[in-house]
């Protein structure tokens, strides 16, 4: 039996479920079918769950939706703008500025070059000049203090630092330090660093080389570095002439599997600064997201924050953050380096450097909120829909949670769906719970599908797998191949095809071993499933 979770929001404050005695019935009336989703899933496979939102009272609700953690806060109290401050959107608009620290503050110049935080809240931003100073600041961008941070003497007299990262496994900061040299007139790179130091720019002598061995590159500018525990990788965008792209390398400089790769749904030259790689925690390997500025064709400069799995994969997902406008004045380009989401609060505070003739300093905005990873939010009105609206008295909206197992470990991941009342600020939590079971092999799974789905088995493959396309309906359908700079690798399908399961061959015999992603287009939906060939 479907079960009702009722909030009534008469005032700020009224307690979850609980109903207040009145004849009077209420102003606003919030009620969300089931009030707790639970799945068994597969791994690969993927399941469609609804839930609706409901208004029950007798006056127009405003809403928004988060997931675990509350809305922006300032000074402990939630912060549901709605009005000028929150760009006329219920609880405040995605890119609404929340601090700010710039060089006026400082009382002179300065050039920040990357932001890192702890997973206690203590966030730090390096300065890219040759001072070689790290400021440190609270989470709402007041300055406690600056040092100096580790540099390597052989380096040339005035070397780059290009970024700053927390490593959460020894508790410690790495700078990326570049030596650069002008040669007949071209910029060339010698040498790109990670050196490590403690919270106080005290070096521990441990570093990492990223730049190639064998010699110099021409005009190759990093930025970063981002670590993330599940993978144990340091994540940087490197810059060679014309080619960017996302790096991501392990404690010896060794570059990872599948690296440098070209994320979608905005690929090079669209990057700029340092990726942030984080949620790792979650789900392992499969919970990293990646967060970069984008330049999309035709924008003004870095003008978003784009969200992509660790494979540079988004998957369809809405979930980009608006760069403010702040950013671009006098001559300003967007971000000047990393995006970074709290690691204290993640859908509560996004920060952003940024660099124009007038100032240059930090940002601290509001981002659009991240469900965990292997959930997809949608609703019946678009991916945008489910966030944020507003439901007349009598109104209802479908929220469309899609489940996905993915390669992540059998056992159990939870989170909570956060619907709030933009008028009162309180809120119907829904627990969710996805199961990932073994499940069988794929060829054995039913003909009759639930959803749109796409996988591949075996995975990895010495050479010959089976790629499984299910339909719930019948579509005009392109399968290809790709490798993971983007270029196509081969075509599976293309034309018309009935509902139920599809399967082709994929012939990785000449392919040499690596990542590969097999791409679907079903009419204007869009499905990625990886596939990694072995020999």
């Amino acid at each position: 039996m479907m079960e009702t979770l009722t909030l009534r929001c008469v005032a700020a404050g009224v307690a979850l479920g609980v109903v207040l005695m009145s004849a009077a019935p209420a102003r606003a009336q919030l009620v969300i079918e089931p009030s707790s989703v639970s799945v068994d899933v597969a791994r690969y496979e993927t399941i469609t769950r609804t839930v609706a939102l409901t208004n029950a009272g007798s006056e127009a609700l405003t809403f928004c939706v988060s997931f675990d953690r509350p809305l922006q806060r300032t000074e402990g109290e939630a912060r549901l703008a709605g009005g000028a401050a929150g760009g006329g959107a219920p609880c405040g608009a995605y890119g609404e500025v929340l601090y700010r620290f710039d060089e006026d503050d400082l009382g002179g110049g300065w050039g920040p070059a990357a932001i890192a935080m702890t997973p206690e809240g203590r966030l730090f931003s390096a300065e890219v000049s040759g001072l070689h100073r790290t400021f440190e600041f609270t989470p709402n961008l007041a300055l406690l203090r600056s040092f100096e941070h580790p540099t390597v003497p052989e380096l040339d007299p005035f070397p780059g630092t290009w970024g700053v990262g927390y490593d959460t496994e020894s508790g410690t900061l790495w700078w990326m330090n570049g030596e650069n040299r002008s040669i007949n007139g071209q910029r060339v790179t010698f040498r790109v660093l990670l050196l490590e130091g403690d919270l106080d720019g005290v070096a521990t002598g441990r570093r990492i080389e990223l730049a190639p061995p064998e010699g110099p590159v021409d005009d190759f500018v990093a930025g970063g570095p981002s670590y993330d525990a599940a993978t144990d990788l340091f994540y940087f965008v490197g810059v060679n002439g014309e080619t960017r792209a996302i790096w991501a390398v392990d404690r010896t400089g060794t570059l990872a599997e599948g690296y440098p790769l070209r994320p979608e749904p905005y690929p090079p030259p669209a990057l700029i600064g340092t990726p942030d790689a984080h949620g790792g925690t979650e789900g392992g390997a499969e919970g990293v997201r990646i967060e970069y500025a984008a330049f999309p064709q035709g924008a003004p400069g870095f003008n978003r924050i784009a969200v992509v799995d660790r494979w540079g994969t988004s998957e369809g997902e809405e979930l980009e953050t608006p760069v403010p406008a702040v950013l671009f004045e006098n001559a300003g380009f967007g971000p000047r380096a990393n995006p970074l989401r709290s690691r204290i609060d993640p859908n509560g505070v996004m920060y952003m450097t940024f660099t124009n003739f007038e100032h240059t300093g930090i940002v601290g905005v509001r981002p659009h909120p991240l469900p965990p990873s292997w959930l997809v939010v949608g609703s019946d009105a678009g991916p945008e829909g489910a966030w944020d609206g507003t439901l007349a008295p009598g109104d209802s909206m479908e929220v469309v949670l899609t489940f996905r197992a993915g390669a992540r470990a059998v056992g159990m991941y939870t989170s909570a769906l956060q619907a709030f009342d933009a008028g009162t600020g309180a809120a119907v939590e829904v627990p969710l719970t996805l199961t990932v079971t073994q499940g069988t092999s794929a060829e054995e799974q039913a003909t009759e599908p639930e959803a749109v789905s796409l996988s591949a088995y075996p995975n990895p493959s010495a050479g010959a797998a089976t790629v499984v396309l299910t339909l719930d309906a019948a579509s005009d359908v392109g399968v290809a191949v790709y490798d993971v700079l983007g270029r196509e690798v081969g075509v599976l399908h293309e034309g018309w095809l009935a509902p139920g399961k599809h399967e082709f061959a994929l012939d990785g015999a000449g392919l040499p071993s690596g990542l590969y992603l097999v791409r679907a287009e079903v009419g204007e939906r869009h499905l990625t499933e990886r596939v990694t060939m072995v020999r």
